[in-house]
């Protein structure tokens, strides 16, 4: 009985922040400790968040405290979202004046360790993933009449639509705060490699409680704060550089021997299209506009999909062809190929939107087949806009066979766009859909309009700037790139390209794409750095990109060992919440830090690594004390006849905790056999060591 209130309350709480549109700052609920009584919403009482904005990258740090206002301990439950494509770089919360930082774990293990420190009334956290960037912490206990206090630090790729980008923190507290906030403040610094056009904040313009300061044309400051405040709304900042053509920028980061990624480089290629685009560099387009009109569109859906095709029709030029198709059980089209869009026959298709209605299954099958049967022109940018607001129930229902179908079918190259409309759909699917055929998927929330989101995007793939895109960058080793199908380029859109590298150096770029001028090479000259350092982020969005392609694989395919083992590995390796691992923190084994970082550790240590025995990797935390600082530390593996295996670090010792992480290879990266090895750590002439357990 205990589990099923435990996920009813789960599921109340993660319902009530989507119903709030996931716009809020992290809530917290608490209750009585070991009792089942309705968790009720925790006082915030400071928000404040540091913000680093380099071109299209930014890193967040959150700082959030709450009081317990209770004469009693209780367990407590924080829930909060991040925005879209937004990776978790750090969580820690304070305990007591102490701060305790999380470590990525297995989520079964994870939990079994949380439910035995619970019982013994100590005090872990433990943070899950629930999905769509939600995230929830259990932490029990927290003290009668005392505060508690989260950080966590995120790092994402900023959302750039039509040449402005922008950023936006989850400031709104409406309903999740039960008294006004003591205090809010937001510090972001933004750079940019070139210039900005215009830096503002919309929605708090005009307001004493922002400030924004000019550095230079590269850089901007702002700061936004008040007292005894309830945000109703979030902050919400854009700008615009300048770029005269497309726009190619490279962030690298290569490991220092503390990270767990391994030895080789990490790279992120954003390309942008120029600010300006005329007539002359638009091409043609043949597009088929295929709707769900299934009988769960009926009601304010038809009408907002309505609305999307008309103005889909009016937006297309004299140059252009297109049809539109329906379906439900059977499928209906507007005529039975591509037509000119002449005046003729956009009143005539208007006429037939007004007549559609809505009712039957939900044949894509049938849908995806005809609209891939049009006549589609080697001369034109061929498009399919797929819209649906569910599941396939009619026809082949099971998402791969779907995409094998399409994969035979599109032989003309068309460029799939899916959108998602409503919280029913099948998202893994449609993200495949539409990265499987150089689309890009859209997901409509069930309040917003219909016809507003696809005619934003529809107007942007109106001018397809370059198509056909292939990457190459002679002399550089590259390898595990994402996306693995590079979608076209489309004015006011951007695209971004993750991937490693072994060598470095200055090498060209280079982009191979179809434009309406014929076959174009655009090359740029990149410097792909090999020195320890970097932007590490980039580190972290490579790994959740190549996360997020193995979790559509087993979408589509199941939760195979091997796929479900990967993702595993590299949550674990990068520190990345998946739905199989999970953030522990534990104040009996964690990392602690004193509040005042003046006090410095007078004790040499080297803590028993963990976990021990290990199979992928395994942590080693040592503490250096303030008289050995200058000093040479090593930490060497050596196995048990005394050979050395690998120096995990060599360099200058600096007092405080440290961590390492080994994988269990050795000098070359080759994986060592099972069996027992010697962790050995030297600061000058003292030495400490302990035994590890490898089991493959």
């Amino acid at each position: 009985m205990q589990k099923a209130r435990g996920f009813a309350v789960l599921v109340g709480v993660s319902l009530f922040l989507m119903a709030s549109e996931a716009s809020a700052i992290g809530a917290l609920f608490s209750r009585p400790l070991r009792s089942s009584v309705t968790y009720r919403q925790m006082t915030i009482k400071t928000v404040d968040a540091e913000v680093h904005i380099r071109d299209g990258l930014a890193v967040t740090h959150v700082d959030q405290v709450f009081f317990n206002e209770m004469y009693q301990s209780v367990e407590a439950v924080w829930v909060f979202p991040l925005p879209e494509g937004a990776v978790v770089t750090e969580l820690a919360y304070w305990f007591n004046g102490r701060r305790y930082e999380g470590s990525v774990r297995e989520r079964e293990e994870a939990v079994r360790d949380y439910q035995n420190k619970i019982r013994r009334y100590l005090d872990p956290a433990l943070l899950q993933y629930l999905g769509d960037n939600l995230f929830r912490l259990n932490i029990a206990p927290i003290n009668p009449r005392s505060e508690v206090r989260f950080e966590i630090t995120y790092v994402q790729l900023l959302n750039y639509e039509f040449g402005v980008t922008t950023y936006k923190f989850l400031l709104n507290a409406t309903g999740v705060s039960p008294k006004p906030l003591e205090r809010v403040s937001v510090s972001i610094s933004a750079q940019t490699r070139t210039s900005f056009k215009f830096f503002r904040c919309p929605s708090y313009e005009g307001t004493t409680g922002l400030s924004i300061t000019r550095v230079s044309d590269q850089e901007y400051k702002l700061l936004f704060g008040d007292e005894g405040f309830l945000p109703d709304r979030d902050l919400i900042v854009e700008f615009e550089t300048r770029r005269e053509d497309v726009d190619i920028r490279l962030f690298t980061y290569t490991p220092v021997p503390s990270d767990s990624f391994g030895r080789d480089s990490f790279f992120a290629l954003t390309i942008t299209p120029p600010d300006s685009l005329g007539a002359d560099r638009m091409i043609p387009k043949r597009v088929a506009f295929v709707a769900d009109v299934s009988s769960s569109m009926e009601g304010e859906r038809m009408e907002q999909l309505r609305e999307a095709l008309q103005r889909f029709v009016e937006l297309l030029t004299t140059e252009d062809k297109f049809n539109i198709v329906v379906f439900g059980t059977g499928v209906q089209s507007f005529a039975p190929d591509f037509v000119p869009a002449s005046p003729e026959n956009v009143l005539q298709a208007k006429d037939f939107i007004r007549r559609l209605s809505a009712f039957g299954l939900t044949n894509m099958e049938e849908a995806l087949r005809f609209a891939l049967s049009l006549s589609y022109s080697p001369d034109a940018a061929n498009l399919i806009l797929f819209a649906t607001d569910g599941y396939p129930t009619w026809g082949k229902t099971d998402p791969s066979e779907l995409l094998a179908m399409v994969k035979e079918l599109n032989t003309d190259s068309v460029r799939i766009f899916t959108f998602g409309i409503g919280d029913e759909v099948d998202k893994s699917f449609l993200k495949q859909l539409a990265a499987a055929n150089h689309g890009r998927a859209f997901f409509i929330e069930r309040d917003v309009d219909i016809a507003e989101t696809t005619i934003r995007v529809f107007e942007a793939m109106s001018r397809p700037v370059l198509m056909d895109l292939h990457l190459s960058i002679p002399g550089l080793v590259y390898y595990d790139v994402y996306p693995r199908v590079l979608p076209d380029l489309y004015y006011g859109s951007q695209i971004t390209i993750l991937g490693r590298y072994i060598n470095g150096g200055n090498f060209n770029v280079k982009l191979t794409a179809q434009t309406r001028e014929g076959a174009q090479v655009l090359e740029a000259p990149a410097l792909f750095e090999t020195t320890p350092g970097g932007i590490r982020s980039v580190a972290k969005l490579w790994a959740n990109a190549k996360i997020s392609d193995l979790l559509e694989q087993i979408a589509l395919y199941g939760e195979k060992p091997e796929l479900v083992n990967a993702v595993i590995q590299l949550s674990l390796q990068f520190q990345i919440l998946t739905p199989y691992t999970a953030f522990y923190s534990d104040p009996s084994t964690g990392v602690k830090r004193e509040e005042s970082e003046r006090t410095l550790p007078k004790s040499f240590v080297l803590y028993p690594n963990s976990p021990n025995p290990f199979n992928a990797q395994t942590q080693i935390r040592f503490v250096i004390p303030a008289d050995l600082q200058g000093q040479t530390v090593t930490v060497r593996i050596f196995d048990l006849r005394g050979r050395l295996i690998k120096v995990l670090y060599s360099g200058p010792a600096v007092p405080g905790e440290h961590r390492l992480v080994w994988d269990g290879t050795d000098a070359q990266g080759q994986q060592v056999a099972s069996g027992v090895y010697l962790c050995v750590l030297q600061v000058g002439d003292k030495k400490l060591q302990h035994k590890m357990l490898l089991l493959r």
